[in-house]
């Protein structure tokens, strides 16, 4: 029989690890670059199994799972939707992604590393050890999809092997020198995710806490210049009740734009995340990881994708 201390420590896990599954999922959804985006729901689906590995590893040593919702990883996610919706460009789209992810996951390690200076069973410290390994490899992954030390890893999805091929050899063409090329099969290699990603109620619940914390302190500002300009004339309660009338005005009008805000950002998110994915997994074959020094990563993602939009309108059109 485990201890106290070891099942609550598992029970903390598992909602860490179901809290990036969701992140995952929903960084995923607020991508355009297709490989890029089946890439992340694919770490979604792995961190889908070690939320289901850590369940029977409480159940087997006795306990029960205390599932709950996190207010600060509905928060979190939302948060990604919203930033990512107002920003432009898709790569600096991808930017902010990313490095929301990576604040989760310095959590998600940081609870694993906890974890394993505890007195844990043989069975349980190689289970809790092979997710912290696997897991340090995404995050490392990712770090280098963002840029380390004058390096980058550029993502693209092909149809087909011969595109692939045709992406290497102008590379080479232009002179291009790439340090390593990964290529993963999406029948082979992939764990596809079924669940959703972005949910309205996460965007509009962001969107409503972040409006109304903006809306407070402007009300809350505007409040105490009408206070100012009433004292000379009028008693100190009066005063009083004009700014907390003007602060609250501001909470609930901030909070009403951005609850509509986030709803809005969260239907067109789904939408296009549905149709984008749906679109790569029927036609995409192959993912290729490619890393390039800077300024070398500019031109290898932008022939990377050249021949991944020529090849893929050259077969629609073929098709039609």
């Amino acid at each position: 029989m485990a201890t106290d201390r070891v099942l609550r420590s598992l029970n903390f896990l598992h909602r860490i690890v179901e809290a990036g599954e969701k992140g995952y999922a929903v960084s995923a959804s607020n991508v355009n670059n297709q490989g890029l985006k089946i890439l992340l729901k694919s770490y979604a689906q792995q961190r889908a199994r070690y939320k289901s590995e850590i369940q029977s590893e409480i159940q087997r040593l006795g306990g029960e799972v205390n599932a709950r919702n996190s207010i600060r990883g509905v928060l979190h996610r939302g948060r990604i939707d919203i930033f990512a919706a107002l920003t432009i460009g898709n790569k600096e789209r991808e930017g902010v992604v990313l490095k929301e992810i990576l604040i989760g996951e310095k959590i998600a390690l940081r609870t694993y590393q906890t974890i394993l200076k505890n007195d844990l069973s043989a069975e349980t410290r190689e289970m809790i050890k092979r997710q912290y390994d696997e897991a340090t490899k995404v995050v490392e992954q990712i770090q280098l999809m963002r840029g380390v030390k004058g390096r980058q890893q550029i993502i693209q999805l092909f149809d087909e092997e011969a595109d692939v091929e045709l992406a290497m050899q102008e590379l080479k063409n232009a002179e291009v020198e790439l340090e390593t090329v990964h290529k993963i099969s999406i029948d082979e290699s992939i764990e596809l995710y079924s669940d959703i990603g972005t949910t309205v109620f996460e965007t509009s619940f962001s969107g409503a806490v972040g409006g109304g914390l903006w809306g407070s302190l402007i009300g809350a500002i505007a409040g105490f210049s009408a206070g100012e300009a009433t004292a000379i004339v009028e008693g100190t309660g009066f005063v009083v009740d004009i700014w907390a009338l003007i602060a609250v005005a501001g909470l609930l009008a901030g909070a009403l734009i951005g609850g509509i805000l986030g709803y809005a950002i969260g239907i067109g998110i789904a939408e296009e995340d549905s149709y984008l994915y749906d679109q790569s997994v029927i036609h995409g074959k192959i993912i290729v990881l490619a890393t390039a020094k800077k300024p070398d990563t500019v031109v290898t993602s932008q022939i990377m994708t050249r021949v991944y939009s020529t090849q893929r309108m050259s077969a629609q059109a073929t098709a039609d």
